[in-house]
């Protein structure tokens, strides 16, 4: 019987992503794995992540995060390296145009109609319907896969806070890029908040998470995300955050997701 995995943000650790594997008995043959985005950077061995799960095939699927459009950006020239970046070795591979290209084939967004999940880096905007979060993610999907993928670094910004319906050009993939990527606390205006850090219990009042915003019109959708505000263990229906602090976890997607940890 397949059995559907999420993971939430390897970040580069291939020793505890192998660990993980080993635990829940993934079998390549019939099992597939959700990886949530962030699966490089910080850590050591974000080559060897990289490769694994593109070698996977069909039985994986990743959406992209921050981290790894901070890679794409590093790749292009127009993001510049910092001292916690851990991208060389993926950067200098001989293989690296490959993993690179395949990397920017990636959607921001997965949803699986017959298991019911939506599988996002970050998280949703309030206001989006089921046909929109789609729609939305491809517009970006299609200019990073795209020739002139280049010019979505030149152009990006993480500034972006509001959305508009009426938002075009890169002001709009912008704001996109960074709900599907960034997303964490949003203001009482559903604006979203770049510089709030730590828990829940840390944040003024003005600020929750964004699947709490009254109103969600896709609040139907069962969504799985990596939780790298650490939200902690709250329970919301139809949310299901992956802890992203201390041991790497999966959560096995059934009626009663199951957390599983190394």
């Amino acid at each position: 019987m397949m059995t559907t995995y999420a993971i939430g943000s390897v970040n580069g650790d291939y020793q505890s992503l192998i660990k993980l594997i080993e635990k829940i008995n993934f079998d390549p043959e019939q099992d597939k794995l959700w990886f949530s985005g962030n699966v490089v950077n910080i850590g050591p061995d974000s080559l060897q992540v990289l490769k694994y799960i593109k070698e996977l095939g069909k039985q994986a699927v990743l959406v992209l995060g921050n981290q790894e459009l901070r890679l794409l950006g590093l790749a292009t020239g127009f993001y510049q390296v910092e001292s916690t970046d851990t991208l060389d070795e993926i950067l200098l591979a001989p293989e690296r145009d490959a993993l690179l290209k395949w990397l920017r084939q990636r959607p921001l967004l997965f949803h699986d109609s017959k298991l019911n999940y939506t599988l996002v880096h970050a998280g949703i905007p309030a206001e989006w319907t089921k046909s929109q979060i789609l729609t939305f993610a491809y517009e970006v999907e299609s200019v990073l896969g795209g020739s002139n993928f280049a010019a979505f670094f030149e152009n990006r910004k993480q500034d972006q806070t509001g959305w508009h319906p009426k938002l075009r050009g890169w002001k709009r993939l912008n704001f996109i890029a960074n709900a599907y990527t960034l997303m964490k606390y949003c203001n009482e205006r559903s604006r979203l908040d770049f510089f709030a850090t730590g828990d829940i219990s840390q944040q003024p009042d003005n600020l929750t998470p964004w699947y709490r915003l009254p109103g969600r019109v896709a609040a139907n959708l069962n969504v799985v995300f990596s939780d790298d505000a650490n939200f902690g263990d709250e329970v919301f229906p139809g949310v299901y955050p992956i802890p992203a602090y201390g041991e790497l976890s999966a959560l096995k997607l059934t009626i009663s997701p199951e957390l599983i940890t190394v």
